[in-house]
C-alpha cells in the first residue's frame, strides 16, 4: 500500500498555528518534541477523541488539586524512599526501523537508554544533586521501572528489540510505526533516522491515539541513550516522551511554544512557565515574581532537566490506574507473565539473521566483496555462510571477504545459531559481477526493450519492494516494448534502479547517451526524482550524470489514474560523458528513481552513437558534430569555436532552402551544446550549416527519421 507524507490539515493553521515551531529540531540549539502537534492532529480528526480526553482531564486536574492542598505541596514532603521496591513495572520493545545506516543502533545504546529511564524515574540520576534549591522538596520518585520483553506476541523469545530493514526509517509518522505490539502488554518506541514533521519525538497522551496500533512513542535514533549516535544531553528525550505517554503535557502547557506565552500543565506544584530553551538558573520568575520556574523539569526544553515533580509522578502514576489507551493493563501481574520481564536472568534466544556487504556489493571480475553479520535477537556463537560462485564459496567467520571471479549475479546465505537454536536468510542477486570486458563495444548501441530476453540477461534491476522497473508493452515510444516503473504502489522514499550492461565506451566512442521518458506527477507538489548516474569501476562508484524532479521531470499534466504515456508525451532526453568516462573501457549506466508518491515512470530507446565529427580550422570550428543521428526527435548540435565568433547555424534542405534558423549571435571561444527539436521536420535528409558573418562555413548531414 502506498504511503503519501503530506503537509499539516488546513485546520492545524487556524486552531494550532502555535504548536508550528516545534517542527524542525535540527535547526535549533533544543530538543523538539512532536506531541502537541501531534495530538492536535488527532484531536482535529476526532473530536470525540478530544471530548473524552478533555472530560478525563478536568477529573484529573480536580483531583490533582485535592492532592496538592492534602499532601504532596507541603514544603516539608518527604519523598518516596527511592529504595523501595516499584509500584508498576512496564514492558517494553524497541522496534528499530532502519535502512542498514546509524539509525540501526546497538543493543548496547538501547540497553543504556533502559538505563537512563530507569534513573531518571526512580530519581536515582546522579544529577538530582544539582537541583535547585527551590525544587528539592518536589522532585520525587514515579515509582515506576521499565524492562525491556523477554516474550513477544506470540510467546517466543525475545530480547526486547525488534529489528525492521524498511525505507519507512526515513519518513517517520504513524505509518512508520510497524509490527506494533499489542499496547495493552508494551510500551511500544519505534526508533527511526528521521520523523517527518522535523521533531526529535512525540508521543500521544493517553487515550489520544487514533488507532491502538499507532500508540506509544516515535524518536529519531540520535535521541536514544547516551553512547552510540546518541550522547548524555539528548539521551534523556525519552524520558520527557514517557512522560507523555503517562498524562504529563509541556510545562508551559499544550497549545503554544516555549518561550511565547506563559502556560499551565495542570499540575499544581510545576509554577506557570514560559518554558525555556535554555538552562537559565537564576532570574528566571518570569511569568510570576519572585515565583521561580521549573527549568530543570524533564518535560521542558531547558537541556538541563533533572526531575519529575511531586505532582507529575502522582499523575503519572493515576494514569497507570486509568483504562484510557489501556494504560492500565501495562503493569499487571498478567502483563508481567505475558511478557516474561520477570524472568531473572532473562532467557537466551536463538538469533534471527541479517548482514549486510561493509564495502559494496558490484565488483569487477576478480574483485573482493566483505560482508558483515548483523543478526539480532540473540547472541551468535557460530556462522554459516554460502557464496555460489564466490571463492572461498562457504565460511564460518563473521565477517568474511569472497572474491568474485567470474561475471553474473550471485546469492548469499547465512545461517546464524546459538544453543537456543538457529536462523537463516537468503539474499537472492544479491552480488552482482561485472564482466572485465565489456558486453557491448561495438557503435551505435541502441536499447528499446523490444526483447525480454535482452532485459533480463543484459539489465540489472533492483527493486527493494518486488515492485518497481518492469518491462512492459503497454507503452512504446517506438515499438511496442518500454520499461515502466510501477511507483503507484511504490512507499514514499523508496529507490528503484535499473542498471545497463557493462559498455566501452572508448570504443563505441559515444560521447553521450539519448534516451526517452514519460513521466506524470499524481498530484501537485510531487517531487518524484529520476537520476542517471554512470560508473567506470563496475559498480563501486557512481556519478551523477542527469537528474530531474517532479514538474521539471513531468512529460504531462498530473493524473490520478495509472498514467499511461500516449505518442506525444515522450520526451527525449540526453546526458553527456565526461572524457575520462568516454575513454573508459567498461562503464554501465544506472537509471535510479527515487518515489515522493507520484505516478508512473515510463523509459524507452536508449542510444549511444559515436558521432561523426568534423574538424574545420580553416572556419574556427572543430568536433563539429549531430547526434543522435539518424533521429526521429530532438537532437545535440556540439562544436568547439577556436575563438569568439559572430555566426549562424542554419538547417537547410537538399536545395539548399533554408527550413529552420537554429542560431544567429555571438559565443566565445569552446565547447558548446545547442539541442534541435526535428519534430518539425519531416522525414529526409537535411544539412546543419555553421556559418561566419564572415562567409566561414562547415556543414554536417542530418537524417530524419
Amino acid at each position: 500500500m502506498k504511503r503519501k507524507i503530506t503537509s499539516l490539515f488546513v485546520w492545524a493553521a487556524a486552531l494550532f498555528t502555535v504548536v508550528s515551531g516545534y517542527a524542525q529540531h535540527q535547526d535549533h540549539g533544543y530538543f523538539q518534541c512532536g506531541t502537541d502537534q501531534q495530538q492536535a492532529k488527532a484531536f482535529a480528526e476526532n473530536p470525540q477523541l478530544k471530548a473524552d480526553w478533555e472530560a478525563r482531564e478536568a477529573q484529573e486536574i480536580l483531583r490533582d488539586q485535592q492532592d496538592f492542598a492534602n499532601n504532596y505541596g507541603r514544603n516539608e514532603r518527604n519523598s518516596v524512599s527511592v529504595q523501595s521496591p516499584p509500584t508498576y513495572i512496564i514492558p517494553v520493545v524497541f522496534h528499530v526501523i532502519h535502512d542498514y545506516g546509524t539509525e540501526n543502533i546497538s543493543d548496547a545504546q538501547i540497553l543504556d537508554q533502559m538505563r537512563i529511564l530507569n534513573e531518571d524515574f526512580r530519581k536515582l540520576n546522579a544529577d538530582t544533586s544539582s537541583i535547585v534549591s527551590q525544587f528539592v522538596g518536589i522532585a520525587d520518585d514515579a515509582e515506576i521501572e521499565f524492562r525491556l520483553a523477554n516474550l513477544d506476541p506470540n510467546g517466543n523469545c525475545t530480547n526486547g528489540i525488534d529489528r525492521i530493514a524498511s525505507m519507512e526509517t526515513y519518513i517517520g509518522d504513524d505509518g512508520s510505526k510497524l509490527n506494533a505490539w499489542p499496547r495493552n502488554r508494551y510500551l511500544n518506541v519505534w526508533v527511526v533516522r528521521t520523523i517527518s514533521n522535523g521533531a526529535a519525538g512525540y508521543a500521544y497522551l493517553p487515550g489520544g491515539a487514533p488507532t491502538a496500533a499507532v500508540d506509544g512513542i516515535i524518536i529519531v535514533s540520535t535521541y536514544v541513550g547516551s553512547i552510540g549516535s546518541g550522547n548524555p544531553t539528548t539521551g534523556r528525550a525519552l524520558t520527557h516522551e514517557i512522560g507523555h505517554f503517562l498524562n504529563l503535557q509541556h510545562c508551559w502547557g499544550s497549545t503554544n511554544n516555549p518561550n511565547v506565552a506563559c502556560g499551565n500543565d495542570g499540575v499544581s506544584d510545576t509554577p506557570v512557565t514560559k518554558g525555556w530553551t535554555s538552562c537559565n538558573l537564576t532570574n528566571n520568575a518570569i511569568c510570576n515574581a519572585n515565583i521561580s520556574e521549573n527549568v530543570q523539569n524533564f518535560m521542558d526544553y531547558s537541556y538541563c532537566y533533572r526531575m519529575f515533580s511531586a505532582g507529575q509522578c502522582t499523575r503519572m502514576r493515576a494514569a497507570l490506574n486509568n483504562s484510557a489507551g489501556q494504560r492500565n493493563q501495562l503493569s499487571t501481574t498478567t502483563t508481567h507473565t505475558a511478557t516474561g520481564i520477570l524472568n531473572n536472568p532473562p532467557n537466551t534466544c536463538a538469533p534471527k539473521a541479517d548482514f549486510t556487504p561493509v564495502d559494496k556489493r558490484f565488483v569487477c571480475e576478480g574483485g573482493s566483496v566483505t560482508f558483515s553479520d548483523l543478526a539480532w535477537n540473540g547472541p551468535v556463537t557460530s556462522w554459516s555462510w554460502q557464496f555460489p560462485g564466490g571463492s572461498p564459496s562457504t565460511s564460518t567467520s563473521a565477517t568474511p571477504t569472497v572474491q568474485y571471479n567470474t561475471a553474473g549475479s550471485y546469492a548469499v546465505t547465512l545461517t546464524v545459531a546459538n544453543a537456543a537454536g538457529s536462523n537463516s536468510i537468503t539474499r537472492a542477486a544479491h552480488v552482482v559481477v561485472s564482466p572485465i570486458t565489456a558486453q557491448y563495444s561495438a557503435s551505435p548501441y541502441t536499447e528499446g526493450f523490444e526483447s525480454a530476453t535482452n532485459v533480463t540477461q543484459d539489465w540489472v534491476i533492483i527493486n527493494p519492494q518486488g515492485n518497481g522497473w518492469v518491462r512492459s508493452t503497454s507503452a512504446a515510444a517506438t515499438g511496442s516494448a518500454s520499461m515502466r516503473l510501477d511507483n503507484t504502489t511504490a512507499m514514499l522514499g523508496t529507490i528503484d534502479e535499473m542498471m545497463s550492461p557493462s559498455l566501452n565506451l572508448s570504443a563505441i566512442g559515444a560521447s553521450s547517451m539519448t534516451f526517452k521518458v514519460a513521466y506524470a506527477q499524481r498530484q501537485t507538489g510531487d517531487a518524484d526524482k529520476l537520476r542517471v548516474l554512470v560508473s567506470t569501476d563496475c559498480g563501486a562508484t557512481w556519478s551523477q550524470r542527469y537528474s530531474k524532479t517532479g514538474a521539471t521531470l513531468s512529460t504531462a499534466t498530473a493524473t490520478t489514474a495509472a498514467y499511461v504515456p500516449t505518442a506525444a508525451q515522450w520526451r527525449t532526453e540526453t546526458v553527456t560523458f565526461t572524457s575520462a568516462m568516454q575513454s573508459a573501457a567498461n562503464v554501465r549506466v544506472k537509471f535510479e528513481f527515487t518515489s515522493d508518491g507520484g505516478n508512473d515512470i515510463w523509459i524507452d530507446d536508449i542510444n549511444l552513437n559515436a558521432p561523426t565529427s568534423v574538424n574545420a580550422p580553416e572556419a574556427g570550428v572543430n568536433e563539429f558534430s549531430v547526434f543522435p543521428n539518424p533521429t526521429n526527435d530532438n537532437t545535440m548540435i556540439a562544436f568547439n569555436l577556436e575563438k569568439q565568433e559572430n555566426f549562424q547555424i542554419r538547417v537547410v534542405d537538399m536545395t539548399g532552402r533554408e527550413i529552420l534558423n537554429v542560431f544567429n549571435g555571438s559565443m566565445a571561444a569552446g565547447n558548446h551544446q545547442i539541442p534541435l527539436n526535428v519534430n518539425i521536420l519531416s522525414a529526409g535528409t537535411y544539412f546543419i550549416r555553421v556559418e561566419m558573418n564572415d562567409g566561414r562555413a562547415v556543414t554536417q548531414k542530418l537524417l530524419v527519421q
